[in-house]
């Protein structure tokens, strides 16, 4: 975060330097688009030329620079975003079946599920699986005398 703050930073000082170089430009009399050159095609001699392209160049660096922090700045916003929101996301994870009864003395008694539970995992078997009940007859079979997770 402090990093894209710094950008952001640098940001405001480049569009000051900018605004700067703009008004220097109409201290001379012209901006950005003025033409240097009179209608014969000669250096106009009531302008100081090379004090106006030397600012006019500045400011072609200066957008430069700007419109490449920019882009790095999105980028960088676009990865804290991603960054935060993965941090904070926890991953929902939704129940597909309802204990309705639990024998009491069986595995499932002994390992403290009550009616009414509601299971979002049952060894690899979750919400996903596109036929839930198919999955979890296959885990049950697969691990008979193994204690799932």
């Amino acid at each position: 975060m402090e990093h894209v703050q710094k950008l952001l930073q640098q940001k405001t000082e480049l569009e000051s330097e900018l605004r700067q170089l703009d008004n220097e430009l109409h201290a001379h009399g012209v901006d950005r688009t003025t033409q240097l050159m009179d209608a014969n095609g000669f250096p106009r001699s009531d302008i100081d030329i090379v004090a106006i392209r030397t600012i006019r160049q500045s400011l072609v660096c200066k957008q430069n620079d700007l419109r490449g922090l920019m882009a790095h700045i999105e980028t960088q916003l676009i990865a804290l975003h991603q960054t935060t929101h993965t941090a904070d996301v926890t991953p929902k994870r939704r129940a597909f079946a309802r204990v309705s009864i639990v024998t009491p003395h069986s595995p499932a008694s002994e390992a403290g599920l009550m009616a009414g539970d509601k299971i979002i995992q049952y060894g690899t078997v979750t919400a996903s699986h596109s036929d839930c009940f198919q999955a979890l007859s296959a885990e049950t079979i697969n691990n008979i005398n193994t204690p799932l997770d």
